[in-house]
């Protein structure tokens, strides 16, 4: 190495030295005085259990007050219980504000996943598949003034028990569901007489293990 050349390296060393210990303008946080919210981030499908949120500070519990930006996503308990809608998908900002500071304050997102798969009229939906446990939940939007609604589940392998409701949640016993089957196989169909406007919701409940049904909605005219 000629002296040329080792003199630009001294000085390329000498440079990053001095980068390295130069003042990069960051702040170091005390994060023992930070108020943190856990979870910070959460998603779940409507309908699901609630969620407990916490406040801390330095890992200690913080007194907050909670709140909701979409009530109608999610609401929120005093003590941080986050419950999502049962039909409403969507985001909210769940936050929490330190009682002793208002201005202290720390936001969460909390994400409602669709839990009903929409359907359009005349448009079938196939491949169907579940196992005992499972939750598979459709709904069609009906306009008004419509002379009926036909709900038609066939093919496939297995035990799937159609449940129909509307404007709410189907579920068992017989004030939950206005058309319930109840056939061996996949093989069931709801007729409904001039339906209400607005959301119909299909709850297919999984006897048996099941795959390769179709389900289709349809309103008339």
């Amino acid at each position: 190495m000629n002296l040329r050349s080792a003199a630009r390296l001294a000085a390329l060393v000498l440079s990053v030295g001095a980068m390295a210990c130069a003042d990069n303008e960051y702040t170091t946080t005390d994060l023992s005085t930070q108020l943190v919210v856990t979870p910070l981030f959460r998603g779940v499908k409507a309908g699901d259990p609630p969620v407990q949120f916490t406040a801390t500070i330095g890992g200690d519990p913080a007194a907050v007050t909670w709140e909701s930006s979409d009530p109608t996503v999610a609401t929120v308990s005093p003590s941080g219980l986050v419950t999502p809608s049962a039909t409403n998908d969507g985001f909210a900002a769940i936050r929490a504000t330190l009682t002793a500071n208002p201005a202290k304050k720390r936001d969460a997102s909390f994400t409602v996943s669709p839990l009903f798969v929409l359907l359009s009229s005349g448009v079938g939906r196939s491949g169907i598949a579940g196992n005992v446990g499972d939750t598979l939940y459709y709904r069609i939007n009906v306009p008004a003034g419509r002379d009926s609604l036909k709900i038609v589940m066939s093919g496939g392998t297995g035990d799937l028990d159609m449940y129909v409701r509307y404007n709410a949640v189907p579920a068992y016993g017989g004030a939950n569901w206005v058309c319930r089957p109840f056939n061996a196989g996949n093989n069931e169909t709801c007729v409904m007489a001039t339906p209400a406007a607005g959301f119909w919701y299909v709850w297919l409940d999984v006897y048996e293990n099941a795959s390769g049904a179709s389900l289709t909605a349809t309103v008339y005219p």
